[in-house]
């Protein structure tokens, strides 16, 4: 009698019901974070970075998502960036420049112009940089993101209230073969703290090597074997 009961109302969860991630998600263009987040990034809403400072690497973590986003949509959103983006890097990992907005405000105008960007429905990525936000703001941005099919990156270095309403919250630092990512909220079973490995941006080479070789340096002789990655995404 109580299983028929609990049947027929789907919204009453039951230990002996196992998790079922959801179907959609976007890929990360990260292996292990498909693997540890059912599949990528939420297909919308809020995803928050929390970092020590920025610049250690949080634009190489999303910028594959970013990217592919870019492909079905008119326009992606770099709010409040903390320094200034190098447009040659932006063109290196794959984005089309002419589809790219950098906005240069102070926080509250950032926040205005985010929100109306996830509202005018031709935007399905944004990056906001900034600090922590509040549940108000966070529950307008997660609503318009959601409600938009869009997704919205936001990097901060202070720790934001426990309990803000948005899809995926994440703790990043800097480790020695990249970066460590540990979840702090998802929708979804826990997962244990993860390593998100990343290629070094400037090919390492010894001076004193290429010296040996010749007596003369020139610059083909310290010309570096592969330059497919060497434009910092920040000058």
């Amino acid at each position: 009698m109580l299983d028929n009961f609990l049947a027929l109302h789907s919204g009453i969860w039951t230990a002996n019901r196992l998790y079922q991630p959801k179907a959609h998600c976007r890929p990360s263009g990260h292996t292990v974070i498909d693997e540890k987040l059912d599949g990528g990034w939420p297909e919308s809403g809020v995803v928050e970075l929390q970092l020590p400072c920025f610049g250690i690497g949080e634009l190489r973590l999303i910028l594959p998502a970013v990217v592919s986003a870019l492909k079905d949509s008119e326009l992606t959103v770099f709010a409040a960036p903390p320094g200034e983006l190098n447009p040659i890097a932006l063109c290196q990992a794959g984005l089309d420049l002419e589809k790219v907005i950098i906005l240069d405000a102070s926080i509250a105008s950032s926040l205005w112009c985010v929100e109306q960007a996830l509202k005018s429905g031709c935007c399905r990525s944004a990056v906001l940089w900034g600090d922590a936000l509040s549940v108000t703001q966070a529950r307008r941005l997660q609503l318009a993101a959601t409600e938009n099919d869009c997704l919205l990156f936001m990097i901060t270095h202070q720790k934001s209230v426990q309990g803000l309403p948005i899809s995926c919250r994440l703790s990043v630092i800097p480790d020695e073969v990249g970066l460590k990512v540990t979840v702090v909220k998802r929708r979804g079973l826990p997962v244990e703290p993860f390593h998100v490995p990343l290629e070094p941006v400037f090919h390492s080479f010894s001076l004193a090597e290429k010296a040996k070789k010749s007596e003369v340096i020139t610059l083909e002789s310290l010309q570096l074997a592969d330059t497919s990655n060497v434009v910092p995404l920040f000058r």
